[in-house]
């Protein structure tokens, strides 16, 4: 009985991410991940991001930094569609270090 077709949701769901490549400015252009890839991943690298399809089990800095030949960047992974657009993880890490260091420069300074 049946048409033999089991429909898994996840199994034929293709994430969306943004897909840009040592982008200035904020990536517009997106694309659809090939299956396998779970994550969409933002690389950001002194003043340019790279954006890009990825898969969740290779999200460390090892991986990223053989795949893209770079070193010293900050990079995060999401899985959701067209989650790899926002800055928000990016901007609070920083607004993090900027409180850090204003703290010990009160220290020292007072």
């Amino acid at each position: 009985g049946g048409n033999g077709k089991i429909s898994f949701s996840h199994l034929g769901y293709a994430l969306k991410c943004y897909t840009c490549d040592n982008s200035p400015v904020l990536c517009s252009t997106n694309g659809t991940c090939v299956p396998g890839d779970d994550s969409c991943l933002q690389i950001r690298l002194a003043t340019l991001k790279t954006y890009a399809c990825w898969k969740r089990s290779r999200c460390n800095m090892n991986e990223i930094a053989d795949v893209f030949a770079v070193d010293n960047f900050d990079f995060f992974c999401c899985q959701k569609d067209f989650c790899n657009e926002s800055p928000a993880i990016m901007v609070s890490k920083t607004a993090f270090s900027i409180a850090s260091v204003m703290t010990m420069m009160w220290m020292l300074c007072f």
